[in-house]
């Protein structure tokens, strides 16, 4: 099944900046890395800003002399094209898709300037009518371009670069239907439905600070391992109201843990191994919405069918971990639980069959290859965070396993100790851009969507 970004905001139907940079003959270059303490670009609701980023080249050199002295306009004017396409390659590098571009808003650029120079705008037009070359009516911005004494390392020129991004990835296939609509939770947790019914995988949402490794600025109480599970009931109220299924990878707190009051609010039948099974039954869920599975099994309901695939956790603590525990039917436990008694139990992926798509749902950071060969999923929900660096090729072994999906998104890279709202860079630094620029080399004709907390993704 072929798939093609989709247009946003009712604009133009052939709207595709990456195709337009393949018939301009560019191809983007790994983003540039600070060189100091701040990071490449922040999103704050729908906007991006991005560093000040200058003309390096993809060997690393730069351009650098003042204009007017050391410098022609013409030579300024291909600096900052250069500028250009290397705070694309960032854009790219966060969104994944440069479709996502709603609006080009804002442009600063800074001149390296001889004071008698008055020619700045003619050297930003370099930056600005490659950005309209690109995203068209979209790309047209408000700019500003400047005149400076010096800047860093003697470069010519350093532009900064204000973007509206959609809130949705919308991603079309043509043979129409119903949009499936996903959000993410967190973690590995998601909300997918095709508006017939509504899967929950791994809803976790209360993303308490316990364990250590909380944000600074997270004035919530602290929980130990010791202390006895608690979900945030309000915030899962706001954002979960219905359910007709939950598939549980496994038992951590940070995967089960909301699962008991979510089950009990919605009465969704939960599918799971026997030590989450037995979790829920200590919290009263009943049996008739309970179904224990080990791996193997292939379910159809009623609009929807799942297969279930054993797997395996993370490789954790320089690949020392090792869970050989498990509850069953017969296990003592009494709720409410401690946090440190939502073991592993074991772990498990599931192919989920919607109307007109098929989602892959990984719990962690590892799989077994074989269980994936020959199920060809339309979206990956890919488990990326930094302990499947300790796996031989993983990257190229899981897209290549999994028949180089059409649609991959990301799951799992994020710290699911910090409250929504809290930024996620470092983690977007060291576990999504690197996935991401794999994947782009691995297999090129996936589209690799970046999740926004809480914000809907819509697969046509």
């Amino acid at each position: 099944m072929l798939f093609a970004a989709s247009p946003v905001c009712g604009q133009d139907e052939d709207y595709d900046p990456e195709k337009r940079l393949a018939e301009l003959g560019i191809e983007l270059p790994t983003p540039p890395s600070p060189v100091a303490n701040y990071v490449n670009g922040v999103q704050t609701g729908n906007l991006i800003f991005l560093a000040g980023k200058g003309p390096k080249r993809p060997d690393g050199t730069e351009i650098h002399g003042k204009l007017g002295a050391d410098l022609t306009i013409e030579e300024g004017y291909e600096a900052a094209r250069i500028t250009a396409i290397n705070q694309l390659s960032v854009l790219k590098a966060m969104l994944g898709d440069l479709s996502r571009v709603v609006r080009v808003v804002k442009v600063l650029g800074m001149v390296n300037s001889d004071p008698d120079f008055v020619d700045q705008p003619a050297v930003i037009n370099g930056f600005s009518d490659l950005i309209v070359e690109v995203f068209g009516d979209r790309g047209r911005h408000a700019r500003a371009a400047v005149g400076m004494t010096s800047l860093p390392r003697g470069q010519a020129v350093e532009i900064e670069l204000v973007v509206e991004v959609a809130h949705e990835a919308e991603v079309r296939s043509p043979t129409g239907g119903m949009p499936l609509e996903m959000t993410y939770f967190g973690t590995a947790g998601w909300r997918i439905s095709d508006g017939r019914v509504v899967v929950l995988v791994d809803p976790y949402l209360s993303r308490l600070k316990y364990g250590g490794g909380g944000h600074p600025e997270d004035d919530r109480p602290a929980f130990a391992r010791t202390d006895l599970a608690w979900s945030d009931t309000a915030l899962i109220d706001s954002h979960i109201t219905e359910a007709d299924f939950i598939l549980c990878t496994h038992g951590h707190f940070d995967h089960l843990g909301d699962v008991p009051y979510i089950a009990r609010k919605t009465g969704a039948k939960v599918i799971g191994h026997e030590t989450a099974i037995a979790i829920l039954r200590a919290y009263g869920i009943p049996d008739d919405q309970l179904y224990t599975v080990k791996g193997g099994e292939d379910y159809q309901f009623d609009d929807f069918s799942v297969r279930v695939m054993p797997g395996l956790h993370s490789a954790l603590g320089e690949k020392h971990y090792y869970d050989s525990r498990r509850y069953d039917d017969r296990t003592d436990l009494e709720a409410p639980l401690r946090i440190e008694q939502f073991i592993e139990g074991g772990s498990l992926n599931f192919l989920a069959r919607f109307d007109r798509h098929t989602v892959l749902a990984m719990g962690s950071m590892n799989f077994i290859e074989r269980e994936f060969e020959g199920l060809e999923p339309d979206i990956l929900l890919a488990g990326i965070n930094g302990s499947r660096l300790g796996l031989y090729d993983y990257d190229r072994r899981l897209l290549t396993a999994t028949g180089f999906p059409p649609v991959v998104i990301p799951t799992h890279w994020d710290n699911f100790r910090f409250p929504y709202g809290s930024s996620q860079q470092a983690n977007i630094e060291r576990n999504l851009l690197p996935f991401i620029e794999t994947a782009r080399t691995i297999s090129p004709g996936s589209t690799v969507i970046t999740p926004v907390h809480l914000e809907p993704i819509r697969i046509r």
